[in-house]
């Protein structure tokens, strides 16, 4: 992990003990200038170091955030996790829609999960052909 990151979990894990405080973390995290996709990742960092339950967490303006599973965790590169949860929280995924891409991408990679490899599962579209923005997939 990231020397930053695991200077940021360790801060966090003294300042906010339990996992009831999701919510006061994400504020904290907000005010340091961190976007929805990190927050989420960090988040989801914060809660397994703690080991803390993983599930999704109620936020106070944006609804619930998107924990991965303890079958997710070793999957997804932080970057892909923090991209997939940006585009929920920009509204360009809808709840299921992200867990289609998540449960897509899971049945198509073997091994960890890269950031182009969730940008392709999110291009692909669904199983009608259509992709996220509604034209038409094109394989070549």
């Amino acid at each position: 992990m990231e020397p930053r990151i695991t200077h940021l979990l360790a801060r966090l894990r003294k300042r906010f003990g339990r996992a009831e405080h999701v919510a006061e973390v994400e504020e904290y995290l907000t005010a340091k200038g961190f976007d929805r996709g990190q927050i989420g990742t960090i988040v989801s960092a914060w809660l397994s170091d703690i080991g803390g339950e993983q599930r999704a967490v109620p936020v106070s303006t944006q609804g619930p955030v998107r924990i991965q599973g303890p079958h997710e965790r070793s999957r997804f590169t932080p970057e892909a996790w923090g991209y997939l949860l940006g585009l929920r929280a920009t509204g360009v995924l809808g709840p299921d829609e992200l867990e289609h891409v998540i449960d897509r991408v899971l049945m198509q990679v073997d091994g960890r999960v890269s950031l182009d490899d969730a940008r392709s599962a999110v291009e692909a579209g669904g199983p009608d052909g259509y992709g996220p923005y509604g034209e038409p997939t094109i394989v070549q």
